[in-house]
């Protein structure tokens, strides 16, 4: 009968200790609450939503969570996973955190939105990121990117400009004196500097013959440089150069001719008159140095010219 007994006692106190251990279990596999926190600015259906969504991509993750509530009931659970939504002027701040215990913080992510309908998008973004260790901006793609991240670069503001010219050619050396020239081209300015390019040429002495001793001369330049203006206002002095493709060509007394093609570089100063508008007028010295010399002379072109620039409006009249 002792015997007896003590298997009994053994028997209940497993059933007893089987029955106490089935609560702990419960208890543990209890969902993670989701939690719904103060949002200043935003209407209470708005950030249930949002939580909403959040929610729903916790669950598509594995992760039991409730639906979204505004606090916690007691007794505190283990885990808890808070959405938070702040207002900054036009923009949202979103946060998710989880915590473990409520109102201690194990991990958060963040994004910023124009507005409460990019959590469509936001929503998955903040809970991969969560979940998987991730960066927030490691699970942006083609059709999640928020407007804050592909905001518009600010840069300082200049406009395009066309521009036509004329001037005279002189050739130190030579006869070649006040010969005429013509030219056209674009720059991008802005109030301190410009940059641009334009395609000159000029041909002189087509016309020379056995008894005619002109000089015949042809010059050409295509080139890329810029501008620096000593001032802002109104009118303004310049410098400025570059390089760029520059061929000569120069005939004496009609038979002796010769010429090349090569690269060179340039360096002008003018004065610019009408920036507070949008057309320009230049009057500018220049001076052409190719990088190669003739046979029998070194051509050096020096010009002095006039320039008229219209801005350029796409889809607008030119002048």
């Amino acid at each position: 009968m002792v015997n007896l007994k003590r298997i009994w006692v053994f028997v209940f106190g497993f059933i007893f200790l089987v029955l106490s251990a089935v609560p702990a279990v419960v208890q543990t596999d209890a969902p993670a609450v989701c939690l719904i926190a103060d949002h200043p600015g935003i209407p209470d259906s708005d950030a249930e939503t949002a939580a909403l969504l959040v929610c729903d991509e916790l669950r598509k993750q594995g992760i039991s969570v409730s639906d979204p509530v505004f606090e916690a009931a007691a007794p505190v659970s283990a885990n808890a996973y808070r959405v938070v939504l702040r207002r900054l002027g036009e923009k949202i701040i979103v946060r998710l955190s989880h915590e473990s215990p409520v109102g201690t913080i194990i991990t958060e992510r963040q994004l910023i939105l124009a507005n409460i309908e990019e959590m469509i998008p936001a929503a998955p973004r903040l809970v991969e990121a969560l979940v998987h260790d991730k960066p927030i901006n490691d699970t942006v793609d083609m059709e999640t990117v928020t407007e804050q991240e592909a905001r518009e670069l600010r840069k300082i503001s200049g406009e395009s400009l066309w521009h036509i010219e004329i001037f005279g050619t002189f050739v130190p050396g030579t006869d070649v004196a006040a010969e005429p020239g013509y030219g056209w081209g674009w720059s991008y300015q802005t109030p301190s500097y410009a940059v641009g390019s334009d395609l000159r040429f000029a041909i002189s002495g087509i016309e020379a013959d056995y008894e005619d001793d002109s000089d015949g001369f042809g010059y050409f330049s295509w080139v890329i440089g810029g501008r620096y203006f000593l001032n802002k206002q109104n009118i303004s002095p310049y410098v400025g150069g570059g390089l760029g493709m520059i061929g000569v060509g120069h005939e004496e007394n009609y038979y002796d001719s010769e010429g090349d093609f090569g690269l060179g570089a340039y360096g002008v100063i003018g004065l610019e008159a009408l920036r507070l508008t949008q057309s320009r007028l230049n009057l500018e010295l220049r001076i052409d140095r190719p990088f190669f010399t003739l046979e029998n002379q070194d051509i050096m072109p020096i010009t002095f010219g006039i320039s008229f620039s219209r801005n350029y409006n796409p889809g607008g009249c030119l002048f």
